[in-house]
């Protein structure tokens, strides 16, 4: 199991369960799956719409988007032509979607008009992105590359890459905290997380997590 997100209704949850290629839709208060549905190959992680109508399975073998209904969990229609989405995600002013290809390692900038998503570019990274977040403003989004143990950003309006720094070992988990000043980045290779500066990656800190604390 490796994505979750609540449905509309607010006792439902969805949980993509990958090995099996399916996803599950739980009661919280029944504390059980209601249904259990097919769903591609290797679905990872899921993002809902900025309307909030749909939840998007990112099902990366066969390089599609699955849209299903937030307020049944029930799928609504296929995206095609997606490549390899591992991780997925809308900038918070919704004009902006990114996917992450942990096995091709590219990440892609898609413009979002509500309805049409359309590749503004595709760039090789190497290093295996997995994660991504975005700065509350909508001009950056942050990448980690697992294998290059670096995390990079991208500027949204023009696709280019603004820096790109080691940060240790295994990076996955990135966020931006609600003042826009510090990305934090989990490096699961060290048990530990680090500080950057969003604006130009320098680290700023450094808390020690887990077997090394």
């Amino acid at each position: 199991v490796l994505g979750v997100s609540a449905v509309a209704h607010a006792d439902q949850v969805i949980v993509l369960n990958s090995e099996e290629a399916s996803y599950s839709v739980l009661s919280r208060g029944q504390r059980m799956e209601l249904q259990r549905l097919p769903l591609g190959r290797e679905p990872h992680h899921l993002t809902p719409t900025p309307d909030g109508k749909e939840v998007l399975i990112a099902s990366t073998v066969t390089n599609e988007l699955v849209a299903l209904d937030t307020r049944t969990g029930e799928r609504k229609r296929t995206i095609p032509g997606i490549v390899d989405a591992y991780q997925l995600g809308f900038s918070p002013d919704g004009k902006w979607f990114v996917t992450a290809a942990y096995r091709l390692d590219h990440v892609d900038i898609y413009r979002y008009d509500g309805t049409t998503f359309t590749l503004a570019n595709r760039t090789f990274t190497g290093g295996m992105p997995s994660h991504l977040t975005f700065d509350n403003a909508s001009t950056t989004v942050f990448v980690s590359l697992q294998q290059s143990k670096r995390v990079v950003a991208f500027d949204l309006a023009t696709q280019l890459v603004k820096w790109n720094v080691e940060v240790g070992k295994t990076p996955a988990g990135v966020t931006v905290l609600p003042d826009d000043k510090r990305l934090l980045v989990a490096l699961t290779g060290e048990d530990a997380v680090v500080t950057l500066d969003p604006a130009t990656g320098a680290m700023t800190g450094r808390l020690q997590t887990g077997r090394g604390a």
